[in-house]
């Protein structure tokens, strides 16, 4: 077993479907993780997750992910019950001898609809041609009457962590989480579309030098920071950069920047500038950024250095701040 240190799903279900779980809740060494559960019928409800890991099942073999390193989790096809034994059994009788089999089989897939769709795909592509057409038959059946986002649903889970992304199979059937509602429940993935489990509110000052983050537009400062679209990022900055340290105090620049072109593009020299994740879109934080994130990943930091290819020297000292939005439910 190898250990990761850091979906989607229309199932027209209500939450009183939800099965109560037997673990206890999660303890001081193991907080629980907040997160925004979306249900299959489009609602969205706010849980705590109780368990630590999650087990996945990939090409590469089993993996198990800390819950406290997963950002959200699109959900593949999972089918309820004893539903995917059923189905498989039809499968197979697709190609049986006797009609009343192939009949039988036939109705029970399109009355698997959705479900049914990815073992009819592959049955699409059998050796057999009669297994083949049929199955192709059934599936245009059910085409014409579920809609197109059922239709695309994939076999696997996407887990998205703080470092990449796993694609496989979740292992449980459930997971174990908590509402206020509804107390200690296991969240059944049939019924699951997504989760995104917010991230923990960072607070952190730090100092950003000029003359190792100021000079190339290459050198960015990785601040640690993780962010996502469900957090407010605020930054609050201190300081001065000089911009030809040659004649000290002729081009001293504050957080929002000199007036003269650096080499930030549309920045102006001096200016501190931000990012999210290796390859965002730099935006201006100045002596001041209060907003939403629109992005998810690391918050890097950059200075727009001199124009006139010079050394900058002096820092600006931040102080990050994140807070989680509120929760707006969708229909």
């Amino acid at each position: 077993m190898r250990t990761l240190v850091p979906a989607t799903l229309a199932l027209s279900l209500s939450l009183p479907t939800l099965v109560a779980a037997q673990e206890p809740a999660a303890t001081k060494e193991s907080p629980a993780r907040i997160a925004e559960v979306r249900f299959g019928d489009g609602s969205v409800v706010r849980m705590s997750i109780l368990q630590d890991t999650l087990d996945v099942m990939t090409k590469y073999g089993k993996l198990t992910i800390p819950v406290t390193e997963i950002r959200r989790i699109e959900f593949g096809l999972h089918t309820p019950g004893k539903l995917g034994d059923e189905i498989t059994n039809s499968i197979k009788l697709l190609g049986s001898e006797v009609y009343r089999d192939r009949d039988d089989a036939t109705r029970g897939l399109l009355q698997a609809g959705h479900w049914a769709c990815p073992a009819l795909q592959k049955a699409a592509k059998s050796g057999d041609a009669e297994i083949a057409q049929r199955a192709t038959q059934i599936l245009k059946q059910i085409g014409d009457k579920c809609s197109p986002e059922l239709l695309k649903l994939k076999e696997d889970d996407v887990i998205h962590t703080n470092e990449f992304t796993v694609v496989g199979r979740i292992a449980a059937p459930t997971i174990k989480a908590q509402s206020p509602h509804f107390g200690d429940v296991a969240l059944k993935l049939s019924d699951l579309r997504a989760m995104h489990v917010r991230q923990q509110c960072n607070n952190g000052e730090l100092v950003v030098d000029a003359a190792k983050y100021g000079c190339e537009p290459g050198q960015w400062l990785d601040t640690g920071v993780l962010v996502d679209p469900s957090m407010k990022l605020m930054v609050v900055v201190h300081g001065q950069v000089d911009l030809w340290p040659q004649t000290p105090g002729q081009y001293v620049a504050g957080p929002k920047g000199y007036n003269a072109v650096g080499k930030g593009g549309p920045y102006m020299a001096g200016s501190l500038i931000g990012r999210v994740g290796e390859n965002g879109k730099p935006f201006l934080i100045g002596d001041r950024y209060e907003t939403p994130v629109g992005d998810e990943g690391k918050l890097y930091l950059h200075i727009v250095p001199s124009p006139w290819n010079s050394p900058s020297v002096g820092s600006y000292h931040v102080r990050i701040h994140t807070d989680p939005l509120a929760l707006t439910a969708q229909k």
